[in-house]
C-alpha cells in the first residue's frame, strides 16, 4: 500500500515543510491513502541518505524578462541569489540530513548568455556556488546547456560525467540506485549536422510537426497544433532518449531489480504527461514509461525527478511511481529542497514546499 504525508517541521532552526512519499514492497499497489502527522521521521541505520534538489536556475547577468508568452516574469539575476540561498540552506542541515550530493536537474545558466558573450563567466559563477558544498553535484544536461555549448564541448566539461552521452547510474548507498538520463540524445540542438542523432531528430519532427524547420529556428511551431494533445511535445526545446539509451535504461532497471535495489530517476524533461502541461515531455516518453513499468523492472522505480516545466507539477501514477517536476528559481520564491530517502519512504523538505513542488491536484 502507498501512503503519502505532508507535515511541518523545524530544520536547521527554520520552520520548514516536508512532503513524505511512502510505499511497501508489494508490486500490486492499492488505492492511494493519505494521512497527516506531526511526528518527525526517524532515520534508519542503513539505506538512508539525503540530497539537495534544484532545477532550471537559468541565471544570467541580465534584467528581469518574461517567458515566451509574456505571462510569467523571469528573474535572471534573482535566480543566482536563490542558488546561493539553496547552498546556504543545505550547508545548515544538521548531520542526519546533510546532502550526499546535489541533484542539479539541468538548465543551470540561461541560453541568452551565449548571445551576451557571458557563457563561461555565467557558468563559472553558478558552479562556484555549487562548489561551496562539501559534496558533489550531479549536473544534468538541459536545453539551455545545449544553447550555450555543443556536445563536443560538453564532452570535455569537467562538471559533467560524460558530456556527449550524459546518462549513467550510480549507487549512493546500499539498496539504492540513481539513474541519470539525457533527454537530448535525439535533438536538433547540440549535435553536428552529420550526427545520426541530429538526423533522426530532423526525421521525427518532419513527421510529427512539420512547422519546425531543420535548423530549429524558423517556423511557428504550434500553428494548427491547438488540438494536437501530447503531440505538442514535438518542438526543438524537447528531445528524445533514443533507442541506445532506452535499451541501456531497461538493462539498468533490470539489474537494479535483480539485486533488490530501489531506483530514483533524474531527467531534465518530464516522462509522464500528468506531471506537466504536455508540452515539456520527452518525445519518446511512452517508451520510457513502458520500461519503468515492465515486468523485469519489478516496480523498482520509486520516483522520477524532473525540471524543464518552470511551473512544476506532481503526479503519482497507477503504479505508485512519484513523478515530481520542480519549480524554477526564475519564478521567484525559495525554489529548492532536500530529499531524504529512507527504507520505506521518501521525504521532501523545503523552506517553502509550494515554492519547490507546487500544490496541484493529487499532491497531498
Amino acid at each position: 500500500v502507498l501512503f503519502v504525508t505532508i507535515t511541518s517541521r523545524n530544520i536547521a532552526g527554520q520552520c520548514d515543510t516536508r512532503y513524505v512519499m511512502q510505499w511497501t514492497s508489494a508490486l500490486a499497489m492499492a488505492p492511494l491513502s493519505l494521512r497527516r502527522t506531526s511526528t518527525p521521521a526517524k532515520s534508519s541505520p542503513a539505506g538512508h541518505f539525503s540530497f539537495g534538489i534544484i532545477a532550471d536556475v537559468q541565471w544570467a547577468d541580465a534584467p528581469d524578462g518574461h517567458n515566451y508568452a509574456k505571462t510569467v516574469r523571469r528573474c535572471y539575476r534573482g535566480a543566482l541569489t536563490t542558488l546561493g540561498d539553496a547552498v546556504d540552506w543545505w550547508l545548515r542541515m544538521p548531520e542526519p540530513n546533510k546532502p550526499l550530493f546535489v541533484a542539479q536537474l539541468g538548465d543551470l545558466i540561461d541560453g541568452m548568455n551565449r548571445r551576451l558573450g557571458q557563457t563561461d563567466a555565467a557558468l563559472e559563477t553558478a558552479l562556484g556556488q555549487l562548489d561551496r558544498m562539501p559534496c558533489p553535484s550531479v549536473n544534468l544536461v538541459g536545453n539551455h546547456e545545449l544553447y550555450n555549448f555543443d556536445r563536443e564541448q560538453l564532452a570535455e566539461a569537467p562538471w559533467l560525467r560524460h558530456g556527449d552521452k550524459e546518462y549513467y547510474g550510480f549507487s549512493p548507498v546500499e539498496g539504492w540506485r540513481v539513474v541519470v538520463l539525457d533527454i537530448y540524445q535525439i535533438s536538433l540542438i547540440g549535435h553536428n549536422k552529420d550526427d545520426p542523432r541530429w538526423l533522426e531528430a530532423v526525421e521525427i519532427l518532419a513527421r510529427e510537426n512539420p512547422n519546425v524547420s531543420p535548423d530549429g529556428a524558423d517556423g511557428d511551431w504550434f500553428v494548427g497544433m491547438e488540438d494536437a494533445g501530447f503531440r505538442r511535445r514535438f518542438v526543438p526545446y524537447n528531445g528524445g532518449f533514443g533507442r541506445e539509451q532506452l535499451d541501456w535504461f531497461r538493462s539498468e532497471l533490470e539489474a537494479a531489480a535483480e539485486v533488490g535495489e530501489r531506483v530514483l530517476v533524474l531527467s531534465h524533461a518530464i516522462i509522464h504527461p500528468e506531471a506537466c502541461g504536455g508540452m515539456t515531455m520527452a518525445w519518446d516518453y511512452e517508451e520510457a514509461l513502458d520500461i519503468i513499468r515492465c515486468e523485469e523492472a519489478a516496480g523498482c522505480v520509486a520516483a522520477v525527478l524532473c525540471g524543464h516545466d518552470h511551473r512544476g507539477n506532481y503526479h503519482c501514477d497507477e503504479y505508485g511511481v512519484h513523478h515530481c517536476t520542480f519549480i524554477s528559481p526564475l519564478n521567484g520564491g525559495k525554489a529548492f529542497g532536500l530529499m531524504k530517502v529512507e527504507t520505506g519512504y521518501l521525504e521532501i523538505f523545503a523552506p517553502t514546499i509550494d515554492d519547490c513542488l507546487p500544490d496541484v491536484s493529487g499532491r497531498p
